[in-house]
Parts: structure tokens; C-alpha cells; sequence
């Protein structure tokens, strides 16, 4: 109906169909009926895959077989066809296989073979005995044995899939301390021939979902004669602060054909719902990542570098009056939509924070396992590349608009390239016990790593440069330099521990003697005025005693010299 038009290879316009929401605001005076956006690269419904993979991975690629590590996924609403674009089918490969394909004749005749150097964390490497080989080799076994029980029409939708409109934005134009520039590349056609004496390259893969925010391991081989339920992976964080899924299995493959029967033995455990917009809905976000060991072509090989390229393939955000969901794929739904719109805040919080006069927002990265696990790309520890697939028809146009304004707020977010010498330092490498082993030969530098971009005369000296050795007495220095500092601060402790408890024990004593001072005090006022009280009690009795003893005098004075009437008026007659 004419709802998506390309105007040029980098702007679409979006008119409103009658029967959209969209539509019907414009009428009411809220937003608009017609919207132009503008991309890295449009490609339209014509668009082969082998067209779309040259016009949109071929520099990730690049970046990730010279060391930066890669993240491709895709984006948009239910049915648009990002499961189609990433894994294609047998017939037409999407852009996953044709990665491979790329990787594997870049490292033609310098393959190593054996399985004892295997990822371990986010970035580091484990060295494993030979038991432990043994048992890496009986896990892939068991797991491409269990191919015979999958269809080879595992994925049907895939071959009906609809023509659909792929844009691919390249938001995050950023490699981790590399410069990548077109000059710096060698075409891939070259990969085939232009081989590095000194290298050996080793792949591992592995493939997971995020179910109902759950991580799930899909290479996991369940036992098909009684149900079992799945087990629930952690995602965790390692020194660096990098987020990686613990236990997550990671298999060594030899050729494109091995990963591709392991892509489709983890399709067969993905979670796949029909509804009413899809047939084979995919109701979970998958990852699938390729990891490439660098090794140094020698008899005991060294771990040069570890870097990662991961494909992302996210459920379609939908609605639920449209998708007929209820039960389990209504809570389906209200999980992935709540991931997207996490993303979303994600994105337009870093969007946010490149205003610097904006106050820095928070990003929510913890608040989704998805979110979680991209945060190193969006934080400038990688590369990536965002591909917004479009459904062209009326129905979905909503859905299309808001997926088309979020593609539009993450294609203005402009990511920081981190300094250089964070890139090179060599993963470190563990043992069968998770232990690190220190093994590097001193002879050995970054600058063996195969076709690497040559430091600028201009540009600050990288400290890397130098030998395992040399950077291993450096480390040396600094853990004595630290002993010293942790003894010297433990010193400086004890002195102020000892100092403040002097002070305080001649607080209380000075505590102690002013209460016995107030103390003495209050009993000298309590037994003045209790001798007040006796003395005061004395002397009125004194008084009473005196006043009793003048009486009975006085009364003894007036007996003695009492004369009776009588005898006193004759006397005075006498007188007279």
C-alpha cells in the first residue's frame, strides 16, 4: 500500500496507512502522517544476501579477524524476517554462515587442530590436560550425534519467508584501541592467500537464548526418552568488570559446515510459539558467538590475543490484540517487551549523556540480562552493528513506526574509541584448575598479531610494546611496591589505634576524677546540711531546757521569798 518508500540508499519515509493509530492522531493535531529517516545503508526487498552481507558485515568481519571484538543484532518487530537475515537457510545463506565461511578462509593453512587452549570467562584462555581434552572432544561428539534427530526442515518459515525491507545501522562506529580505517584492511579476497608464519588460529562457538529472562544454553543435550528441565545459566562479571554466562558450553569447530550443523541442533532447542503474526515466532533472544584464539606457531604454543564476534538474533517486540497471546506466550511477550524497552532506555540514555550540558543519566544495563551482556560493546569495548528489519505491510505499521524512531535515537548515539593500550594486553591464560600459568615467551609481542594497525610516530608510545617478560617485572615491582604500601599503612594504623586509645584512657580517668569531685562534693552539702539539721534541732532543745530551767528558778525564788497577805499588811501597819 505504498506505507514504506526508499528515497534514496540512507532515507526512508514512512506514510501513515488509513487504518493506523498513526493516522488518526495527524488528524487529531498529534504528530505527524509522514516521517523521513535517515540510516548508514538502506537496502530494499530486491537485496540479496550475498548483497547485504558486503553492504553491512564486511568491516565487522574485518575488525574481528585483526582482534576487535564484534557485535551484530538485529532488531524490528514479529515476522520481519531478523532470524531470516542473520542464519538464512541451506539454499541462501544469511549473514551468519557467510562470517564464518570469511573467518575460515582467513586462517586457511594456519588452523590449529587441537582442542587444549579453550575460552575461559569473558576473555582469558584455559589450557586444559589432556583428560580434559579427551572430554571436550566426547561433549562435541555427543553433541553433533544428536543431529540425526533434527529435521532438516527445522526451520520451515525461513523458506517462506516474506520479502522484507532490511536497514542496517551502523550505530557504533568504535573498535577497542585499534583505528580502523579502509586503508588499514586487506580485502577479503586476500584472507585466502595472505597467511601470518607466526600465528595459528583456533575457533570455538557457542549458542544460548534469553527465555523469559532466563539464560539457556541450547547446546545442552537433553535426553529425548524422558523430559528434563533445562538449567538455568548465571550471568557474571570478571575482574575487568567485562559480563560473561557462567558455564556456558563452548565447542571447537574445524570448518563452516560443523558450525552450521550446531547452529541447527541449537535451533532445534530454541523456543519457537506459533501466533497469529507468525507461524514460528521466535520467543527468545539468541546469541550465537564465535570466539578466535590467536596462537603463536611453535611447538608449545602462547595465547597472542582472544577476540569475539557475537550475533544477536531478538524476538520481535509485539502486541498482544494483535499476536491473539495469552498464557505462556502472553507472559512471553510482556519479557521480551520489557528487554527491548530496557534496550531502549539504554540507548537513550547514552544518547543523553553525550550533551555535556545534561546532567549524566543513569543507564539501566543491570535492569535485563540483555542489557547486561551488550554493555561492553555500548561502552566502547567493541564493535557494533545494529540491523533494523521492517515488515512493509499496513498491519504492522505502528509497530514499524516506534521500531524506526528507536533506530533513529540509537543511530545519534556516538560511541567513545577507549585509548589503545587497553586492547593488546594478552588474555590471561588459566589452567585445567582455573589457575593462572605464566608461560609467555619473552621473544613474543603484539606486534605478531597479524595484519595490525602500526602505532602513529605522533601518538603516545604504547606501554605494550614490551616483552612478557619486562611487563612481568613490572608487576613484580608493583606487588612489592603494594606490600610495602599495605605494611607502611598497617603501621600507620596500629600508631593511631594506640594513640587514640592513650587519649581515650585519659579521658575516662579525667571522666572518673571530676565524678568523684562532683561525688565528694555532693556528700560534703548532703552532711552540712544534715549537721544544720541536728545542730539547728539542738539548739532549739537547749533553748527549751534553758527557758524549762529558768522557770523552775524562778518559781524556787518566788517560794523563798513568798509572804503571805496577811502578814504583809500587818507589817505595814506596823510601819505606819
Amino acid at each position: 500500500k505504498g506505507c514504506v518508500t526508499i528515497e534514496d540508499p540512507q532515507t526512508v519515509i514512512l506514510n501513515a496507512p488509513k487504518e493506523s493509530s498513526a493516522i488518526k492522531n495527524s488528524e487529531r493535531g498529534i504528530g505527524h502522517s509522514v516521517h523521513r529517516f535517515t540510516f548508514s545503508q538502506v537496502f530494499g526487498p530486491e537485496t540479496t544476501q550475498s548483497e547485504f552481507f558486503e553492504g553491512s558485515m564486511k568491516e565487522i568481519v574485518r575488525a574481528y579477524v585483526n582482534g576487535v571484538n564484534g557485535l551484530v543484532f538485529t532488531y524490528g518487530v514479529t515476522n520481519a524476517g531478523k532470524t531470516f537475515t542473520i542464519q538464512g537457510n541451506s539454499k541462501d545463506f544469511g549473514i551468519l554462515p557467510r562470517s564464518l565461511d570469511v573467518i575460515f578462509n582467513h586462517i586457511r593453512g594456519r588452523h590449529y587442530l587441537k582442542m587444549n587452549f579453550k575460552p575461559y570467562l569473558s576473555n582469558d584462555v584455559k589450557k586444559l590436560e589432556d583428560a580434559q581434552v579427551k572430554q571436550e572432544e566426547a561433549i562435541k561428539t555427543a553433541i553433533l550425534s544428536s543431529l540425526k534427530e533434527v529435521s532438516d526442515q527445522i526451520l520451515p518459515f525461513l523458506y517462506t519467508a516474506i520479502k522484507i525491507l532490511s536497514i542496517s545501522c551502523l550505530i557504533i562506529e568504535l573498535c577497542l584501541c585499534l583505528g580502523l580505517a579502509e586503508k588499514n584492511f586487506v580485502p577479503l579476497d586476500v584472507y585466502r592467500t595472505n597467511t601470518h608464519q607466526r600465528t595459528q588460529a583456533s575457533v570455538w562457538i557457542s549458542f544460548c537464548e534469553i527465555y523469559n529472562e532466563y539464560v539457556y544454553d541450547l547446546l545442552n543435550v537433553l535426553s529425548t526418552s524422558k523430559p528434563q528441565k533445562r538449567r538455568v545459566l548465571r550471568i557474571c562479571e570478571d575482574q575487568g568488570g567485562s559480563s560473561y554466562v557462567k558455564d556456558l558450553k563452548w565447542i571447537n569447530i574445524q570448518s563452516t559446515e560443523e558450525a552450521w550443523k550446531i547452529l541447527k541442533i541449537g535451533n532445534k532447542n530454541r523456543s519457537f510459539a506459533c501466533t497469529r503474526m507468525n507461524e514460528q515466532s521466535s520467543r527468545s533472544h539468541s546469541i550465537f558467538s564465535i570466539r578466535l584464539l590467536r596462537l603463536t606457531d611453535e611447538h608449545q604454543p602462547c595465547v597472542l590475543g582472544v577476540s569475539e564476534l557475537s550475533f544477536c538474533d531478538l524476538a520481535g517486540s509485539e502486541r498482544c490484540n494483535k499476536t491473539q497471546a495469552f498464557g505462556d506466550r502472553l507472559k512471553e511477550a510482556g519479557n521480551i517487551n520489557n528487554s527491548l524497552h530496557i534496550l531502549g532506555k539504554c540507548i537513550a540514555a547514552l544518547k543523553q549523556n553525550q550533551n555535556p550540558k545534561m546532567k549524566p543519566s543513569y543507564i539501566p544495563f543491570r535492569e535485563s540480562k540483555l542489557t547486561r551482556l551488550f554493555q561492553p560493546f555500548f561502552c566502547g569495548k567493541g564493535k557494533a552493528c545494529m540491523i533494523v528489519n521492517i515488515n512493509p505491510h499496513a498491519s504492522t505499521y505502528d509497530e514499524t513506526l516506534h521500531v524506526m524512531k528507536f533506530s533513529a535515537i540509537a543511530k545519534q548515539v556516538i560511541q567513545t574509541i577507549l585509548p589503545k593500550s587497553f586492547g593488546y594486553f594478552p588474555p590471561k591464560l588459566v589452567g585445567g584448575n582455573g589457575k593462572p600459568i605464566v608461560h609467555f615467551d619473552a621473544n613474543t609481542s603484539v606486534d605478531d598479531f597479524p595484519d595490525s594497525t602500526e602505532t602513529s610516530t605522533e601518538e603516545e608510545v604504547d606501554i605494550t610494546i614490551l616483552s612478557h617478560e619486562d611487563l612481568l617485572k613490572t608487576t613484580e615491582n608493583l606487588k612489592e611496591k603494594l606490600v610495602a604500601e599495605r605494611q607502611s599503612k598497617l603501621l600507620l594504623e596500629v600508631k593511631i589505634r594506640r594513640e587514640m586509645a592513650e587519649a581515650m584512657f585519659r579521658q575516662l580517668l579525667e571522666t572518673e576524677e571530676a565524678w568523684r569531685q562532683v561525688i565528694l562534693h555532693n556528700r560534703l552539702e548532703d552532711m552540712k546540711d544534715s549537721y544544720e539539721e541536728k545542730l539547728e534541732s539542738k539548739f532549739e532543745m537547749y533553748k527549751e531546757a534553758i527557758k524549762k530551767h529558768a522557770y523552775v528558778c524562778a518559781m524556787e525564788q518566788i517560794e523563798d521569798h513568798y509572804v503571805p497577805i496577811e502578814e504583809f499588811l500587818a507589817e505595814q501597819q506596823k510601819v505606819e
